[in-house]
């Protein structure tokens, strides 16, 4: 969860989920924080190639055990 509609962390606003916090609408984010590693993020050069795919994986992996864990 994002504290004050993620208002005191400006790069979280930049999500899909921003308009929806606006609107009161829970939800919850998950990311990888690509667009602060990753140069080519959203960009043409964003490519297959320029993708860190073992830490894509590792990003899944966790998601899937954390996501085990709320059940």
């Amino acid at each position: 969860p994002v504290p004050l509609r993620g208002v005191i962390v400006p790069q979280t606003r930049l999500s899909d989920h921003a308009p929806f916090w606006d609107q009161g609408y829970p939800a919850l984010m998950v990311t990888d924080t690509a667009f602060l590693r990753n140069p080519h993020y959203h960009k043409p050069s964003d490519r297959i190639d320029t993708l860190d795919l073992d830490f894509m994986t590792s990003v899944c992996r966790g998601l899937i055990a954390g996501l085990g864990n709320l059940v």
